[in-house]
């Protein structure tokens, strides 16, 4: 059993100011030095902390943890606790996104796009990756969900003509 109960789960504020003090005591050292299980917990834990920040309207606080989790998930990350890294690249996406800044959005997006292990898995990611670049390309953003929409076997004409919206209302 770890040192992390769900009762210190339960009790954010508590769970924010540990999860912090974890990471503080952490800077520094080397993670590849830190027992792989404790690793995989410290990630974690930076994963619900970032994604309550996120909840919170905290990109910034997010954006931390996010940087912890992946620190402590390591370059093994995705073959040893793959939805853990899943969880915090996109994560990541979402803060960055909130926090304008596209150039980090690409940058988990692509992390997640070239080691998701289905098409699943990367959904979350195509959408914010489409709300990110719509801000500057709606043209793109909309023949990127297009294209998303088509692998997930919803088909749409190039060309819509008068029948076919006619059809489309119909249905």
């Amino acid at each position: 059993r770890g040192f992390v109960t769900p009762e210190f789960l339960q009790c954010n504020s508590i769970t924010f100011l540990a999860i912090d003090q974890m990471n503080r005591a952490c800077d520094g050292t080397d993670p590849n030095r830190l027992d792989t299980r404790i690793k995989n917990t410290l990630a974690s834990l930076n994963l619900k902390a970032a994604e309550r920040a996120i909840d919170l309207a905290d990109a910034s606080s997010a954006l931390s943890h996010v940087r912890y989790g992946l620190q402590f998930a390591g370059d093994t990350g995705w073959s040893l606790c793959y939805e853990i890294c899943l969880r915090l690249h996109e994560a990541a996406c979402l803060a960055n996104y909130l926090n304008s800044s596209p150039d980090e959005v690409l940058k988990h997006f692509e992390e997640i796009i070239n080691h998701a292990r289905k098409f699943e898995d990367k959904i979350k990611a195509n959408c914010i990756m489409i709300k990110s670049s719509a801000s500057g390309n709606i043209k793109g953003a909309i023949n990127s969900a297009f294209i998303i929409l088509n692998q997930l076997g919803e088909s749409f004409p190039s060309v819509a003509t008068p029948e076919d919206i006619q059809n489309a209302i119909a249905s």
